[in-house]
């Protein structure tokens, strides 16, 4: 008889997890929606074949997206550590979409050689409203996550994104993500298990990555003193920049190829002169392409190194994933954060 699959859900809160309140005319989480969509999952996708694991990292009925933060998904990495180690042949996390992508990218780093699916969905619309948009990415999000699909994903509106890759692009339509310099994937249940061997990857032994214990054990206010060191700049014409000094990464947020008036680099320049320089990751607001932050002599991010400075570039990754991987880095490696920065970066440049 052959074993039963263990699949893990995760509820955080999020839209998908909120309903309307009639008095105060807003839309948050409760947990009259939260016991209706934990009923809808049991009832609906109940099998003979399938154990269902539920878990509440974040109590009930969890909270909205906006607010969960670099500390809670700590609290949400120990869970799903804990519960793999325990024998999960598949992750279902229900995440609120506004910082879906930040968490994608946070768990791509954590678990990058995973043997099992972790997907996450939510839903731009409440289950009081608009049934179908939970119902529907739930279907394919568990469709995928029963599957042999490794990896870590974001599901939606019929297409598994690339959790390292994607980017809320839409406010309130279901069809929300893109797969930023990159392509979605339209998943096909059966498509995985065609290439199965005898020795399947889901049988694998987990061994946690030497990263993530490096932090799970640090206090709230121990993580919140290490996130809190990454800024974020971000230009605009005429742009006169204040910088904190205890800042260890600066992620700029220019122009074009990874630009930024030559004003702001004259005082990072200054400013820095006679301080312990911050890193410093070059990005754009040009979302498409690769970034080539050293191509501008006066303008180019990347002519900081010139200054003393270690620059990283962007690359063509999206600005979630720059944003996941400066808190990954101080939380992983706080003695040396370049070790992380130059696996995924292009950097540091002299």
């Amino acid at each position: 008889m052959s074993k039963k699959k263990r699949i893990l859900f995760v509820f955080t809160g999020g839209t998908i997890n909120s309903g309307y309140n009639q008095n105060t005319k807003f839309v948050r989480p409760n947990e009259k929606t939260f016991h209706l969509l934990h009923n809808y999952i049991k009832k609906t996708f109940q099998d003979p074949n399938i154990e269902l694991v539920f878990r509440e990292p974040l109590g009930i009925p969890g909270e909205d997206s906006s607010n969960i933060h670099p500390g809670k998904w700590i609290n949400i990495t120990e869970v799903l550590s804990k519960e793999i180690k325990k024998g999960i042949d598949g992750i279902l996390i229900l995440f609120g979409t506004d910082t879906m992508a930040y968490f994608s990218a946070w768990l791509s780093l954590c678990f990058p050689d995973l043997h099992i699916p972790i997907i996450i969905t939510g839903s731009q619309l409440t289950l009081d409203y608009k049934t179908e948009d939970i119902t529907v990415n739930l279907s394919g999000a568990f469709q995928v996550v029963c599957s042999d699909f490794p990896g870590v994903w974001i599901y939606c509106n019929w297409k598994l994104i690339p959790g390292n890759r994607a980017h809320k692009a839409r406010a309130s339509h279901p069809d929300m993500f893109i797969a930023s310099n990159d392509k979605a994937v339209d998943f096909e249940p059966e498509l995985p298990q065609q290439n199965q061997k005898e020795d399947s990857k889901s049988q694998r032994e987990y061994h946690p990555a030497k990263e993530i214990e490096s932090f799970l054990h640090y206090t709230t206010q121990e993580i919140e003193a290490i996130y809190e060191k990454v800024e974020w700049l971000m230009c605009v014409p005429g742009l006169k920049p204040r910088i904190e000094v205890d800042k260890e990464i600066i992620c700029i947020y220019g122009f074009g190829a990874g630009n930024a008036p030559s004003n702001v680099l004259d005082f990072l320049a200054s400013y820095y002169q006679n301080r312990e320089k911050p890193y410093i990751i070059a990005c754009s607001q040009a979302e498409r392409d690769t970034k080539k932050p050293e191509y501008y002599e006066s303008v180019g991010i990347a002519t900081l190194a010139k200054k003393g400075f270690k620059v990283w570039g962007q690359l063509d990754y999206p600005i979630e994933f720059i944003h996941s991987l400066a808190v990954f880095s101080l939380l992983s490696s706080p003695e040396d954060p370049a070790l992380i920065l130059s696996k995924y970066l292009e950097g540091p440049y002299k």
